[in-house]
């Protein structure tokens, strides 16, 4: 007796618990990763945004500006003092017969080049921020000390002003600390986004892959299957082997209730089962050949390295 029209819903070529499940999974991925979109453009909008990103290098721009002017004012009340005239052009060994100057200072540097270098037209010739200024500074006189004999009035000199740079800088060197270590970590952060995105971008691309791949077995169940698919059906499941007959019969029991397998012999209909269980059929008996050739080659191997030995 043929079936009647099956009123199944048609799944994909999957077993209805396992599509669940694989359904629930790609849900929750799905929800995980509309949560790190949501965290990426909330954080774009609060701080990359066309009027807050601006704003917010306008604001380190302003800051960077302020410390610089500050710094200004500390190198200039160190060249007012009365020992600072040897260190405010570039020596001259030459001129002071300092024959092994160059061989001793591999830097030189002095505080009239640090002031033009602030001051410096070229952006490419300009300090980036006062952190390598004051390293400028503090060359100058470790230069000194380093070249000359700590007795010697070059050596004081160098080291009284020293002193008292390191005074007047310490109070805006906590400022500059707490200000680049705010930037390191809005670095850090805007790292962390950057990769959150990227991640995310690539998670995105790979489940719009296995949406697509499962949209298509869907649509593959949902179709009728065509003359060739069915005789290809057949024929396949004149290959299969004796287990793997009897796998077939229980599945075709299942939507052929009629069907008596145990009498050996089926003659069956394909057209008398579902669409739903030819396609069900017709993946197992796909599934279960590529397994038996698997099978096959691994025991045509076998052999082959037996007969070696």
């Amino acid at each position: 007796m043929a079936a009647g029209p099956s009123n199944k819903k048609f799944k994909p070529n999957l077993e209805t618990t396992v599509l669940d499940r694989r359904v629930d999974e790609l849900q929750s991925h799905t929800n995980e990763l509309e949560k790190r979109v949501k965290t990426v453009v909330q954080y774009y909008e609060n701080n990359e945004g066309p009027t807050d990103g601006a704003h917010n290098e306008s604001a380190r721009s302003n800051k960077m500006q302020e410390f610089m002017q500050q710094f200004r004012e500390i190198l200039r009340q160190i060249m007012k003092r009365k020992w600072a005239f040897p260190f405010l052009k570039p020596v001259n060994p030459e001129a002071l017969h300092l024959h092994d100057y160059y061989e001793i200072i591999k830097k030189p540097m002095d505080l009239g080049t640090i002031v033009n270098r602030m001051e410096a037209k070229e952006e490419s010739r300009r300090y980036k921020n006062v952190t390598d200024i004051c390293a400028d500074v503090r060359l100058v006189f470790s230069n000194a000390m380093l070249y000359n004999e700590p007795a010697s009035h070059a050596y004081m000199m160098a080291q009284e002003l020293s002193s008292q740079f390191e005074k007047l800088w310490y109070p805006l060197s906590l400022k500059v600390v707490e200000e680049e270590g705010r930037q390191e970590e809005v670095e850090i952060q805007e790292a962390r986004i950057e990769k959150l995105a990227q991640d995310t971008d690539k998670e995105l691309m790979e489940l719009t892959r296995q949406l697509e791949e499962l949209k298509r077995h869907v649509k593959q169940r949902c179709r009728k299957m065509s003359y060739e698919e069915k005789y290809m059906l057949v024929e396949n499941m004149g290959r299969l082997s004796v287990e793997n007959v009897n796998k077939a019969a229980e599945i075709i029991a299942k939507y052929y209730p009629d069907l008596d397998a145990s009498t050996g012999d089926v003659d069956l209909d394909l057209n008398s089962l579902s669409e739903d269980g030819q396609w069900r059929l017709y993946h197992f008996v796909k599934n279960a050949l590529k397994q038996q050739e698997r099978e096959q080659n691994a025991k045509m191997g076998n052999a082959s390295y037996k007969k070696k030995k």
